[in-house]
């Protein structure tokens, strides 16, 4: 057996300030896109409403309401789309950098391209520092792993950061669905009491509340894409781990195969679409609790198998 000697430092280095000044500063990043998102959603669900209850109301109006629709759905997708898109890349490029230095594993340039600038980091950093200063973000990772060698803490890190992910993604997507079927479902019922053609109904009706749907329907479709994706990769972390401390290989090839799990990681972050910050603040003391039990678990397995380490 060749077992390491030094156990990992995550739960010191993940305190320090540089570490927290990256969890600041992508926090501001992801909260600015965050509120474009939001925007998206006024645009896309309440302005939508909105505007096909103005046209029930007042058919007449239907000239003004179509037009304004489509002009919504237009600036969703023409300006809002690609702010937010910018702003959860370089966010995730923060997100990286820090998970890199954590878990000491080498910047990869050719997936990432060049790491954030050092400017970019600090003024993203005071900016949330400023707007939120009792924010904690100590302790982002389960402390338990500092009982492990840095290629098995390492791995229970990123099985927690897919999973917290995953689950938050998962639960959204729900209420998404039941929120949005709600609203169509009553706004077509309500057309039905109304005494329209089926032309009329269309115009006033329909074509208003079309971008709700198709903002509803993209966004259920990109959370479940993202939850299977999520899902897959959090198996094969598991079976990484299950492999690494059975000693069926050895801790130099799982640091290698560390390094595409964390590009995996960077991917789906730079990809996967957004959620509201007042769903990650309601579910964070469940999935904060459920994240050390499952991460303490891992742990005592791993030590529980140490003599096979290698």
């Amino acid at each position: 057996m060749n077992q390491p000697e030094t156990l990992c430092d995550i739960p010191e280095k993940q305190n320090i300030e540089r570490s927290l000044k990256h969890i600041a500063a992508w926090s501001h990043l992801y909260g600015h896109a965050k509120v474009v998102a939001g925007w998206q959603l006024i645009l896309s669900v309440p302005c939508a409403l909105v505007m096909s209850l103005v046209a029930l109301r007042w058919p007449e109006a239907k000239t003004v309401t179509t037009p304004f629709s489509l002009l919504f759905g237009w600036i969703d997708v023409l300006w809002l789309d690609r702010i937010q898109s910018d702003r959860k890349k370089v966010a995730a490029k923060m997100q990286e950098q820090f998970d890199c230095e954590l878990f000491g594993l080498g910047w990869n340039e050719i997936r990432c391209s060049s790491p954030p600038e050092t400017e970019e980091l600090n003024e993203a950093a005071d900016a949330f520092r400023r707007k939120d200063p009792k924010a904690n973000h100590r302790d982002w990772y389960p402390v338990e792993v500092g009982r492990l060698p840095s290629s098995l803490a390492r791995l229970i890190c990123q099985r927690a950061a897919v999973w917290w992910d995953m689950s938050q993604r998962r639960k959204y997507a729900r209420w998404l669905v039941a929120a949005v079927a709600t609203l169509v479902v009553g706004v077509v019922a309500i057309s039905f009491t109304a005494d329209q053609r089926v032309r009329d109904m269309v115009l006033s009706v329909y074509v208003p509340i079309a971008p709700a749907v198709v903002w509803a329907v993209r966004e259920c479709i990109r959370q479940r894409d993202a939850v299977s994706a999520l899902e897959k990769l959090k198996g094969q972390i598991e079976k990484v781990f299950a492999r690494a401390i059975s000693g069926k290989q050895n801790f130099g090839e799982i640091d290698r195969l560390a390094r595409h799990i964390q590009d995996m990681i960077c991917d789906g972050r730079s990809r996967n679409p957004l959620f509201f910050n007042f769903i990650y603040r309601r579910l964070r003391p469940d999935h904060e609790l459920r994240m050390n039990e499952k991460a303490e678990e891992m742990v005592e397995e791993a030590l529980a198998k140490q003599e096979h380490w290698k």
